[in-house]
């Protein structure tokens, strides 16, 4: 069996490329497990990647939140010399007439 005789056999020449067959499915079946494990390890890299872009985002949303609370920016603004006006607006109406003679 270890010389190799048997392949010179009659019957292993008839069935070669049945032989040559299972051989092509075998070798495209462990080319497949290859390309599904490199296809799962992509998916938990994205994964990963997926939850660090989520949690920077919630970092990022929060901190936003706080410094667009009205208390922080009054702060800020107050180092540049500004101040936050107590007086609220008011609507100022004014008739078409009125507006036609400012024209």
């Amino acid at each position: 069996m270890l010389n190799g005789s048997f392949l010179t056999r009659e019957q292993v020449l008839g069935n070669m490329p049945f032989i040559l067959y299972v051989a092509g499915l075998m070798l495209l079946y462990i080319g497949y497990g290859y390309y599904t494990e490199r296809t799962v390890r992509d998916l938990h890299g994205t994964d990963a990647d997926l939850k660090e872009l989520r949690s920077e985002y919630i970092t990022v949303r929060s901190h936003l939140d706080k410094t667009e609370q009205q208390s922080q920016v009054a702060e800020g603004i107050s180092g540049i010399g500004l101040r936050e006006s107590r007086v609220p607006p008011r609507k100022i109406e004014v008739d078409e007439d009125q507006l036609e003679d400012l024209r």
